[in-house]
C-alpha cells in the first residue's frame, strides 16, 4: 500500500465512520512552486456539484491525470449538521453575490440588492444547501429535449444518470424502476419531533391534498409529502463526501485548494490549460492535452468565460477583452422565485415561562438526531406541491415550511439576523421578525414559483477575476408570475383558516411594512406590496451558458456540453440548463456532472 492510501485509511479510522469531511491532501502547493512540472489530461475548474462530481468520474480512468482546481477550501465542521445549514451562508464559503437594483423588486432587502448564495468550497453548493433530493419532473427534461433541442436529455436519458449516483436507503420505498442503490451519493428520509409536522399535514389534507410517498417519482406530484436528502447517518453528503473522499487515493487525481482560475488559456482556438492565482497573489499556468471542463457554477462560470474571449461581442469590447467567440454568455440566469413572508406564531395562550421551555425542550430533541446519526431538518421535511391552474398536469407552486426558534432570529455565529442570513433583508423588515419572534417559535410557510418565465442576465463589472460580475435579475417581469405568487399566497391562507391550525393556536401574522403602510392586509394590493418588497430568489440560480442545438443561436454549448467554436472546451454545471427544473437544482446539477463524464468517456473510447 502506498503513502497514499495508508494516510487515506487513517484518516478514515480517526473519524471512526463519521464520513470525512477534509478532503486530506492539496495539491496547490506544489502546483504553485512549480506548475510545469506536470501536464494534465483534464482540468477541471470548480470543485462543486457537478465539478466533484466530474474529477472523480473523470479519474477513473488510471490513464488520465486529472487536475481539480477549487477556488474554496474544505467545508466547516458544521457543515456536516443537516439543521445548521443556513449557519453557513454569508461567510468565508459562501460566495455571496449581489444582484443590481430593481425597479420594482428587492425593496425590503440591504440596499435593495437581492444576495444570491453559492458554496464557495470543496462540494460547492452540496456543502451549504439544505439537502433536498429532487430530481426534476418528466416535463422539464421533455421540454429540454422538445423545446430547446437538447436530443439526449430527455427523462429517460438523464434517470440512469439520476439512478447512477443514488444509494437510496429506506428499502421500504425502494422502487427499482426510478431508485438504485449502491451508488456514492447517499439518499435518506428524514425524521423529525417537530409538532407543527402532524398540524400543517392535517391541514392539507382536509383541503383535499393527497399525501405522496414519493416526491421523485414519474408521475406528477400534487399534494404533500417528505422530500429524501443527501445526508448519511445523519450528516450532509455532499459532493465532496459522497464522490472526492472515495477517490483521494488515486494517483492521477491532483485537488488543489484555494485556488482561483483567472482565465481558459486558447490557442488557435483550442482550450489549452488555465491561468490561476496562487495563494501569494502570483498568476501562473498550467497545461492539459485533452480538455479544459468548467464547471464554476450559474455566475462564475459565465464571468470565467467572458474574461477568456468568449461571450457577447459588443460586451467584450466595451471591456477591451478580444473576442475570441462571439456567443450568447451570461443570458438566461433563472431562479425560483419565493415569498418568506407568511408568518406564523403560536397564540396558544399561556406563559411566557412555558413557551420558552417548550421551545427550548423541542429544540434540544430535535438536535439531538445528530448525535444518534439519525437525519434530520425539522419541519422543512414537509413538502407541498399544488397547481395554481387547474389545465396544468404539472404543479407550478412548491410550499416549504421551517421553524424559527423562540427569540433566536440574531443568534447565528456570523451575528446577522437569520432573515438576513437567508433573504437578504434590511433590519426595518427583521425587526417585524425579531418581534414576532419574542411571542414565540416562528413558522414560516414559504411558496415558490417553479415555473418561472422571467430571466435575468450575468455581464463583466470589470476585468479584474476577483470582481464579483453584475447580476441583472429581471425576476417577476411576467404578470403571469405574480399571479402565481398570489396563488402561492392564497394556499397559505386558506391553510391559516382550517381547523387543525387554529386548534394548534397558530396565527398567520401581519407583517407591518412601513412601505406598505397604505394597504389593507390580506387584500391583493397588499401581497403585491409585500411580493414587491420581500420576495426572493430561492437559492436555485441556473443558467447562463444555455445548451441547445448546434443550430441554436441563443446556446453556448452543444448537447455534449463542448462550448461552441472551441476545441478542447465543455462546461458542466447548473449553468447549462435551458429552463430551470420545477424542483430544487441540486440533484440535477450531480447528474450534469454524471452524465457529462460518460459523455467524454464515450469521446475518448474509455466507455
Amino acid at each position: 500500500m502506498n503513502v497514499k492510501k495508508i494516510a487515506v485509511t487513517l484518516f478514515y479510522m480517526v473519524l471512526n465512520g463519521y464520513h470525512a469531511l477534509i478532503y486530506p491532501f492539496d495539491y496547490a502547493p506544489t502546483l504553485c512552486k512549480d506548475s510545469t512540472k506536470v501536464t494534465f489530461d483534464f482540468i477541471v475548474v470548480g470543485g462543486g456539484s457537478a465539478g466533484a462530481t466530474v474529477a472523480a468520474r473523470l479519474s477513473e480512468i488510471p490513464d488520465w491525470k486529472v487536475l481539480l482546481l477549487e477556488a474554496g477550501g474544505d467545508p466547516p465542521e458544521s457543515t456536516e449538521n443537516p439543521l445548521l445549514w443556513n449557519q453557513n451562508l454569508r461567510t468565508k464559503c459562501d460566495w455571496s453575490f449581489l444582484s443590481e437594483k430593481h425597479p420594482l423588486l428587492f425593496k425590503g432587502m440591504e440596499q435593495e440588492r437581492c444576495i444570491i448564495s453559492r458554496g464557495c468550497m470543496l462540494g460547492g453548493s452540496s456543502s451549504i444547501n439544505a439537502m433536498i433530493y429532487l430530481r426534476g419532473t418528466v416535463q422539464d427534461f421533455r421540454l429540454w429535449k422538445n423545446k430547446y433541442g437538447c436530443h439526449g436529455w430527455d427523462y429517460e436519458d438523464v434517470l440512469p444518470y439520476f439512478k447512477k449516483s443514488e444509494d437510496f436507503v429506506d428499502i421500504c420505498r425502494y422502487n427499482s424502476e426510478i431508485h438504485s442503490r449502491g451508488g456514492p451519493l447517499t439518499v435518506t428520509p428524514l425524521e423529525t419531533f417537530d409538532p407543527a409536522y402532524k398540524v400543517i399535514a392535517e391541514s392539507e389534507k382536509s383541503i383535499h391534498l393527497i399525501k405522496v410517498s414519493d416526491l421523485n417519482r414519474k408521475e406528477p406530484v400534487v399534494g404533500y409529502g417528505n422530500f429524501d436528502s443527501t445526508t448519511r447517518n445523519g450528516r450532509r453528503c455532499s459532493t465532496l463526501k459522497a464522490f472526492l473522499i472515495p477517490a483521494s487515493n488515486r494517483p492521477n487525481l491532483f485537488v488543489a485548494k484555494n485556488t482561483i482560475v483567472t482565465r481558459i488559456l486558447i490557442e488557435n482556438g483550442v482550450a489549452v490549460g488555465v491561468n490561476f492565482k496562487c495563494s501569494s497573489e502570483e498568476i501562473k499556468s498550467v497545461f492539459c492535452t485533452k480538455e479544459v471542463v468548467i464547471c464554476a457554477g450559474p455566475i462564475k462560470s459565465p464571468q470565467l468565460l467572458m474574461l477568456s474571449g468568449i461571450g457577447p461581442k459588443e460586451h467584450l469590447n466595451y471591456h477591451g477583452i478580444t473576442t475570441i467567440k462571439d456567443l450568447p454568455v451570461g443570458f438566461n440566469i433563472q431562479d425560483h422565485m419565493s415569498l418568506p413572508a407568511l408568518v406564523f406564531s403560536d397564540r396558544k395562550c399561556r406563559p411566557t415561562e412555558d413557551i420558552i421551555n417548550e421551545s427550548k425542550d423541542f429544540l434540544q430533541k430535535e438536535m439531538s438526531f445528530y448525535s444518534k446519526n439519525i437525519s434530520s431538518l425539522g419541519l422543512s421535511k414537509l413538502m407541498t406541491f399544488f397547481k395554481s391552474n387547474d389545465d396544468l398536469e404539472y404543479p407550478d407552486v412548491q410550499i416549504l415550511k421551517f421553524r424559527i426558534p423562540f427569540n433566536s432570529t440574531n443568534l447565528f455565529p456570523n451575528k446577522i439576523n437569520v432573515f438576513t442570513n437567508m433573504f437578504g433583508y434590511a433590519k426595518e423588515v427583521t425587526d417585524l421578525y425579531d418581534e414576532l419572534n419574542l411571542l414565540s417559535d416562528l413558522i414560516v410557510i414559504t411558496p415558490v414559483m417553479l415555473q418561472p418565465l422571467s430571466t435575468g442576465r450575468v455581464t463583466l463589472k470589470s476585468v479584474n477575476p476577483s470582481d464579483d460580475p453584475k447580476i441583472v435579475l429581471n425576476y417577476l417581469s411576467y404578470d403571469e408570475e405574480i399571479e402565481t405568487l398570489l396563488k402561492g399566497i392564497e394556499f397559505v391562507v386558506k391553510l391559516s383558516k382550517t381547523q387543525s391550525m387554529i386548534d394548534a393556536g397558530l396565527v398567520l401574522e401581519e407583517l407591518k411594512l412601513s412601505n406598505c403602510a397604505d394597504c389593507i392586509w390580506d387584500t391583493r394590493e397588499y401581497w403585491i406590496c409585500i411580493i414587491q418588497n420581500l420576495a426572493a430568489p430561492f437559492y436555485h440560480v441556473v443558467g447562463g451558458c444555455r445548451m441547445g442545438s448546434e443550430d441554436d443561436c441563443y446556446s453556448v454549448v452543444d448537447t455534449k456540453l463542448r462550448v461552441k467554436g472551441i476545441i478542447g472546451l465543455r462546461l458542466m454545471d447548473s449553468s447549462i440548463m435551458p429552463k430551470i427544473v420545477s424542483v430544487n437544482t441540486n440533484a440535477a446539477t450531480i447528474m450534469i456532472g454524471e452524465k457529462g463524464s460518460d459523455i467524454i468517456k464515450e469521446c475518448y473510447g474509455k466507455l
